[in-house]
């Protein structure tokens, strides 16, 4: 398995682009030419994943004080279920071992009617060694959970560091600490 960085290889949008926007609905992701033009910022890393010359997905890091934040993290269709989301999690612990990292995922709550989607998505990040961070939070009116792996929880004023600092202000508005 092979990280390449967006910042080193900027002809892998043209793969990562569209699974981009694929796999993530527009009311959860900022708008294309946001992403990747922050992307080539210091502390915003996008990672395409591939295994051999095939590419298997991508993931997007932010970076604050001592945390990393796995923002997105997606594989192309045909790879999905092979094990291929757990190495690249993997891959990513092991490239920044001083590093906690944080993210999110749709709130797990029986209201919802993809609900066993959701609990699923739990899981895997539990079977990485991920655990429960007990903070949920609403970005565009959207309710997550998250998760952590490393030293410590992630408290919520850290957790808005990390956009505030990548993205700067103005996100406050966007990301807030659910009720």
């Amino acid at each position: 398995m092979n990280l390449m960085n967006y910042k080193d290889y900027l002809v892998i949008r043209k793969q990562i682009e569209p699974l981009y926007i694929s796999s993530f609905p527009e009311e959860e992701r900022p708008p294309v030419e946001m992403f990747f033009s922050f992307a080539l910022k210091e502390d915003n890393d996008i990672y395409g994943v591939y295994d051999k010359d095939s590419f298997i997905g991508f993931t997007n890091l932010l970076f604050y004080k001592d945390l990393c934040y796995i923002f997105f993290l997606a594989v192309s269709p045909e790879f999905r279920n092979k094990g291929y989301g757990s190495q690249i999690v993997q891959e990513v612990l092991k490239k920044y071992p001083d590093k906690t990292f944080i993210l999110c995922y749709d709130e797990v709550d029986d209201k919802y009617s993809d609900n066993e989607l959701r609990k699923r998505r739990r899981e895997f990040y539990l079977r990485n060694g991920f655990k429960d961070n007990n903070l949920k939070t609403c970005e565009y009116g959207v309710r997550y959970d998250t998760v952590y792996h490393g030293l410590h929880q992630v408290s919520f004023e850290d957790y808005l560091g990390i956009f505030l600092h990548c993205y700067g202000s103005g996100v406050e508005k966007i990301v807030k600490k659910a009720k």
